[in-house]
């Protein structure tokens, strides 16, 4: 078995190890709170990798949706989801934004959390090669980049590889990147192939590669997602927050809500005008772009419904995160959407 060249180490690394690895930032930095406020207010920690998928919790930070429920936001930011959710399960936050893959193989190792918010209906992924590389098949024996082991890009990947005819774990190998970094690898002959997200689309135009997979082709969700309705990315808590406060979950849930309704209200330039300040080094006319491929997906309501969520574990029973279905309500807890303002 080829050598996986990853952080396999985070990965199996006690969550209390995690604890203050992370970047904060808070709205004070943002908007100072006056003495009296911050009193009032509710602090609440996210833990996250920063990613326009979850773009409503950062339009309800910039707008103030937050204080306006009595929360006072602060984020951590980390390397991948998988870290930043063990992050939030050692303590080091109440809420985490990042994918359903690690939640679901924590649930069935008995770490339990609740699902509570869908920012996406669906996921905008893909796969690009180098341009000598024209099918996957054309992988073997080569380097490319996934994310980190647990990840939801590395399922993905794994995923297009078993479909493709390799063994993820003998015909490749996994390269450890910043996500910022793999386009540069990529052209750089680095790696043959990379996953990629909203925020590679506008990259790879200028780029020659070969997009070998992409889930904003219906044909391609269909074939790799198998639904047409797919949210995977998520916002969760640990089960023990949820129903010990859940009234700061529903003041969190209707926040995040109000973001989403901004969005979908909106321009894309308009958006990208607001959270410019937290995507530093990007202009405001790329992320616009970025924010353009993104609204298509964003939800509407937040709901995951079970029929979603089956294809969420059917994909993660298939590509070996989880080894058997897991009871809706066991890890998905909609009262908070339900009940919205």
């Amino acid at each position: 078995m080829k050598k996986i060249i990853a952080m396999m180490v985070l990965v199996v690394m006690s969550a209390t190890l995690m604890i203050g690895c992370g970047t904060k930032e808070t709205a004070a930095e943002k908007e100072p709170v006056t003495e009296k406020a911050s009193n009032e207010l509710t602090k609440v920690v996210i833990s996250e990798f920063r990613n326009l998928s979850w773009l409503p919790v950062y339009v309800a930070y910039q707008n103030g949706y937050f204080q306006e429920e009595g929360l006072a936001p602060e984020f951590v930011l980390y390397k991948d989801g998988p870290i930043a959710f063990q992050g939030m399960h050692g303590g080091d936050s109440q809420f985490c934004l990042l994918s359903q893959e690690p939640v679901l193989k924590a649930e069935q190792e008995g770490l339990d959390s609740s699902i509570i918010y869908s920012v996406l209906d669906t996921r905008l992924y893909g796969f690009v090669g180098a341009k000598d590389i024209k099918s996957v098949k054309d992988l073997k024996g080569q380097a490319i980049f996934a994310g980190m082991p647990g990840s939801a890009p590395y399922s993905f990947v794994s995923a297009i590889l078993k479909e493709g005819g390799l063994d993820p774990q003998k015909d490749v190998t996994f390269v450890n990147l910043d996500y910022s970094a793999s386009m540069t690898a990529l052209s750089q002959g680095k790696i043959k192939a990379s996953y990629i997200n909203v925020d590679n689309r506008i990259e790879i135009q200028s780029m020659d590669v070969n997009m070998l997979v992409d889930t904003s082709n219906p044909a391609d969700a269909a074939k790799y997602l198998k639904a047409d309705v797919f949210t995977g990315e998520i916002i969760t808590t640990t089960g023990e927050f949820a129903s010990k406060n859940p009234e700061v979950v529903q003041d969190f849930v209707n926040a995040v809500h109000k973001g989403t309704k901004w969005i979908n209200e909106h321009s894309a330039e308009e958006a990208a005008k607001l959270v410019a300040p937290l995507f530093q080094g990007m202009e405001e006319d790329v992320l616009a772009k970025k924010i353009t491929i993104l609204k298509g997906a964003i939800t509407k309501t937040g709901y995951i419904s079970e029929e979603s969520q089956t294809a969420v574990e059917n994909f993660a029973i298939k590509n070996g995160v989880i080894n058997a279905s897991i009871p809706y309500n066991q890890i998905i807890d909609m009262q908070f959407v339900k009940t919205i303002k």
